[in-house]
């Protein structure tokens, strides 16, 4: 199955849901910022994504954003800034 390349950002408004939240992201890709996660993944698993943080969420009151990147635009991204973003694959993101 081919990967697919997100952009993830969410605001969780209470610490132990956030915590819950932000160790479940680490599971499927690099955070870049706090609450900000670039993910490379299939379409399964970014719903299977979706779900498990869902479960989590309450959706009165926190909020996810998940941008679908194509990958031409995936490549003109540019990072700035002290902070070294190793993006070297690591298997460990990819659940089957």
């Amino acid at each position: 199955m081919k990967t697919k390349h997100y952009l993830v950002i969410y605001d969780i408004s209470n610490n132990r849901r956030l915590q819950k939240v932000a160790k479940k992201m680490e599971d499927y890709g690099y955070r870049v910022q706090k609450s900000v996660f670039e993910i490379e993944v299939t379409e399964f698993i970014i719903k299977k994504m979706r779900y498990e943080v869902a479960s989590i969420m309450d959706m009165e009151k926190d909020s996810i954003v998940i941008f679908d990147i194509c990958e031409e635009d995936w490549q003109k991204r540019e990072k700035y800034g002290p902070k070294k973003f190793d993006e070297e694959r690591d298997s460990s993101f990819y659940i089957l």
